[in-house]
């Protein structure tokens, strides 16, 4: 029987000492020994880096980056394995996954990933983690509507090495939607994938993070960051009408977004300068998505109003 693919797991990490001994633990219960765990740190300074040397099979380096993205890229070219997934240091695989990821390359040549589902945890208190939200794995066919309207669960995916090499690393210009954008680009070049319906990866959203912090803001970095990223495809010329249509919704939902913010903080001139963005880049479809918005909105605030007067 031939010996199991190697798979490098790869997390970028800066002062995480609450959470990163969880996600090496999760790792180390897998079903298969042949991984590595390379741990690509910022400079932590809070006891992070301490709790690292506890555990001699990890590949540490420590040295400032230029954000996750940059730390991604960094442990893709120390990275050994011929399949590469990514873990955050606040979140968790799911056990015994490793094998079957393994055997499902093994299996099939021709592809470039595989894709689990996804759960997002949220505590409920101190040390009790609940199911929030779970996501499935992203079907065939679905690959560009989920990177950009919808979930992309991209802890949930591995990858050939290969696929790094021939379209390309993480763009570093990014802090929060690189990963959205390595998986518009695989989409556009119809890299072959195959998706299980299985559980991979444990999301755990909580206030220090990165992007699940539970704070709903359409006025957050991420979401102008990815206003900036469907702006761009959507000035990108020869594109299919049904790809562009993806980025004009997106765009419509994010832009959206931030006008129901805005009206909630009173900002009535952000509110004006949002709609004309909207307007700008979907000028038929905008008006639709925004109204859709606000009524879901509306419903979710009279279900809250409706369960306080219940309690």
């Amino acid at each position: 029987m031939p010996e199991a693919l190697l798979i490098s797991i790869i997390t970028p990490c800066l002062n995480r000492v609450g959470f990163i001994a969880e996600a090496v633990e999760s790792v180390l219960k897998q079903d298969s020994s042949r991984f590595e765990h390379i741990i690509v740190d910022g400079g932590s300074t809070d006891g992070t880096l301490e709790i690292l040397k506890r555990y001699p099979h990890l590949q540490v380096i420590s040295q400032p980056d230029d954000g996750s993205y940059d730390a991604l890229n960094k442990g893709i070219h120390l990275a050994q394995g011929e399949v590469i997934g990514f873990l955050n240091t606040d979140d968790l695989y799911e056990r015994d996954i490793f094998g079957t990821v393994a055997q499902a390359f093994a299996d099939h040549s021709e592809i470039d990933a595989l894709v689990g589902g996804a759960r997002i945890l949220h505590e409920k208190s101190r040390g009790d983690w609940v199911a929030l939200a779970t996501f499935p794995s992203v079907s065939q066919n679905e690959l560009l509507m989920r990177a950009t309207q919808g979930v992309p669960i991209f802890n949930a995916w591995f990858f050939r090495r290969r696929l790094f090499e021939e379209i390309g690393m993480f763009d570093t210009r990014y802090l929060y939607v690189a990963d959205r954008d390595f998986l518009i680009r695989m989409a556009f070049q119809s890299r072959p994938y195959t998706n299980l319906d299985e559980l991979f990866y444990h999301y755990r959203m909580h206030p220090g993070s990165f992007t699940l912090s539970g704070q709903d803001s359409g006025e957050a970095g991420y979401m102008f960051e990815s206003r900036a990223l469907a702006e761009r495809y959507i000035r990108l010329k020869g594109m299919r009408t049904a790809d562009l249509k993806y980025f004009k919704t997106w765009h419509s939902q994010i832009t959206a977004e931030q006008i129901v913010t805005a009206w909630r903080k009173k900002a009535i001139g952000r509110m004006f300068q949002f709609m004309r963005v909207g307007f700008r880049y979907n000028t038929f479809g905008w008006p639709g998505i925004f109204l859709g918005k606000t009524l879901e909105r509306f419903i979710v605030l009279i279900n809250r109003i409706s369960g306080e007067k219940s309690d």
